[in-house]
């Protein structure tokens, strides 16, 4: 009995303080992501309880998919998540990590269609993210992100980019200036 006290406290005090950047209670909400609005930066999730939960992220939320850090920007709707919640002053959820257990192309999913083609020069990496900076040859900087489920010859010509490499890829524009890799050209 005393040793279930014991391990019920330390529970708790995991989650007391926390990253907690947002000063509130902290929870988990596990479920389906339904619809991710990047504009108001919220990420729309069908907890497994059934209800439809709105998550607030940040710049500072992490996305932790088999052990490796990526973008919020990688999220796809289908993707099954766990999501460290902290509570605003104002009551609103916010993410502070999202880790992916299940991408929704392991879950059988994923887009189809036609892939876009882009080309350009290297100016930025970011190896912890699975993203890099792209110039393309109408002088637009593009946002492109590795994808979780990436093809192996991708995740490794991935990691050998450095700044000034020129580069053609097929993928998916996500807006104007955001780009999904799917393989290198």
């Amino acid at each position: 009995m005393l040793g279930l006290l014991a391990l019920g406290g330390c529970h708790e005090l995991g989650h007391v303080g926390g990253p907690g950047s947002y000063g509130g209670s902290q929870d988990e909400i596990a479920g389906e992501i339904a619809h991710i609005d990047s504009r108001a930066r919220e990420i729309e999730i069908l907890a497994d309880d059934g209800r439809p939960r709105r998550v607030r992220y940040d710049g500072q939320t992490r996305v932790v998919y088999r052990q490796r850090e990526y973008a919020v920007s990688n999220l796809e709707p289908g993707d099954y998540v766990a999501v460290r919640t902290a509570t605003d002053r104002q009551g609103r959820l916010y993410a502070d990590s999202i880790m992916v257990r299940e991408s929704v192309q392991e879950r059988g999913g994923g887009r189809a269609g036609r892939f876009d083609r882009l080309e350009g020069t290297v100016e930025y990496v970011d190896q912890r993210r699975g993203s890099f900076e792209l110039r393309d040859r109408r002088d637009r900087l593009v946002f492109v992100s590795l994808p979780f489920n990436a093809p192996r010859a991708a995740r490794e010509r991935f990691n050998r980019l450095r700044p000034g490499d020129f580069v053609r890829l097929e993928g998916r524009f996500v807006d104007q200036n955001r780009f999904e890799l799917e393989s290198f050209v």
